[in-house]
């Protein structure tokens, strides 16, 4: 997880240092999303999906934020369990109109078990997605990574995610 983070600081240190030829305008950016995953692989458990990413936008190609969320795990059998995602947020957009950007996400940090069944378990939280976005909304679609590990024992819960939000 370490290189990963590291990995990701070079990229937005770079993309800071290719642009430094032109003047840069920062300016904040704000995210709300609602979705749902679908639960892949032996411990695929579906979930609902509330987060925000707070941050700023560095280029009209570029975003970083911090996210943080809710995630619903449900079973038909059992009760829910509650985990609190928190990561950093990448985007680049590629625009083609004034009003449409598709673009491309990464969500790279930690969740951390919030309920009494998953209570102090954490683990890698790593989202790659796609998406579009229209004006003030997105839609996006990717691939969830969610391990957890307890005394040496880890366990994936996979899953596909769609989201749809606001930008602001």
């Amino acid at each position: 997880m370490k290189k990963l983070l590291l990995a990701a600081a070079l990229a937005v240190a770079t993309l800071l240092t290719a642009r430094a030829q032109s003047p840069v305008s920062v300016k904040y950016h704000g995210e709300a999303d609602l979705g749902y995953s679908i639960g892949v692989g032996t411990w695929a458990t579906g979930r609902v999906n509330l987060h925000t990413v707070q941050g700023v936008q560095i280029t009209k190609y570029f975003s970083t934020g911090v996210g943080l969320g809710l995630d619903y795990y449900h079973e038909p059998e059992e009760g829910g369990e509650l985990v609190i995602p928190i990561y950093l947020n990448l985007k680049g957009y590629l625009p083609v109109g004034a009003k449409v950007s598709p673009y491309f996400s990464l969500d790279i940090g930690a969740g951390v078990g919030a309920t009494e069944g998953v209570s102090g378990l954490s683990g890698l939280y790593c989202t790659p997605a796609v998406g579009i976005r229209a004006g003030r909304f997105k839609a996006q679609l990717g691939y969830n990574v969610q391990r957890f590990s307890e005394s040496g024992v880890g366990i994936s819960m996979n899953a596909i995610q769609i989201k749809a939000g606001l930008m602001f």
